[in-house]
């Protein structure tokens, strides 16, 4: 018995780890990054931001965990869905900038990263492949159903309602765009429902929006269910 409780307290204390380099690079990656009221409008951040704070919370939980002797546990079923969203939505940031925003970064792909002293890689790159890797190796033990892939959608859905909103009272972003994102920028020559490639660079994809935004739910989903899979996985080597 006293075996396994090392093996957890040394799970735990890698937990510790991991979320703290996440915390660390997110709160540095923030400081750096955001220079006036309208950046708190990217997506990059806010989805920064609530990790940072789950990934605090989870921190503090592991903490009171580990000093009881697993006798208190205050993690329950919401706060594991929650942290499944939440780290969804980091992930999204980490795989659209990736894929979508470096490679038609003016700046260049290895460039992008650069920006801010780094506090692009920190806030693309470095928290979000973090706080997925503490979700699949330390988040597997709760109950899951396949819509909780489909409640992940909720976030980037109300982001793009909540951009069309600015956009209405007259806000512009970086190349006057209508969205923070080129992929998101309606109003782009394409605007909603367009297609023309040739009209590719850092403020339209040459798609309309509304095509991007259908392919991104379903690409939110299925990759909500991909890390379903991953934690019954891990579950199931665990309960071993």
């Amino acid at each position: 018995m006293k075996s396994q409780y090392l093996l957890n307290t040394n799970h735990i204390k890698l937990g510790f780890i991991i979320k703290l380099v996440a915390i660390v690079s997110c709160i540095y990656g923030l400081i750096v990054g955001i220079e006036e009221p309208q950046d708190m409008t990217y997506f990059t951040n806010l989805s920064n931001i609530l990790i940072g704070i789950i990934l605090t919370v989870s921190f503090i939980f592991d903490a009171i965990i580990l000093k009881t002797n697993g006798e208190k546990n205050p993690k329950g079923n919401i706060f594991f869905v929650i942290k499944f969203i939440l780290t969804l939505c980091i992930s999204i940031t980490w795989l659209i900038y990736m894929c979508i925003l470096a490679p038609t970064s003016d700046a260049g792909f290895f460039k992008s990263y650069m920006g801010h002293h780094y506090g692009s890689l920190c806030l693309h790159m470095i928290t979000p492949v973090l706080a997925l890797l503490d979700f699949i190796l330390f988040d597997y033990n709760y109950k899951s159903t396949g819509i909780h892939s489909v409640y992940a959608v909720i976030p980037p859905l109300g982001y793009v309602g909540l951009i069309i909103i600015l956009a209405s009272t007259g806000m512009r972003w970086s190349h006057g765009m209508s969205a923070p994102y080129n992929f998101l920028n309606f109003g782009a020559e394409v605007g909603w429902f367009g297609f023309d490639l040739s009209t590719m660079n850092s403020s339209s994809l040459g798609i309309g929006v509304a095509y991007m935004i259908i392919v991104l739910v379903l690409i939110f989903i299925a990759i909500g269910r991909l890390f379903l899979l991953f934690k019954d996985l891990r579950y199931k080597k665990v309960s071993k």
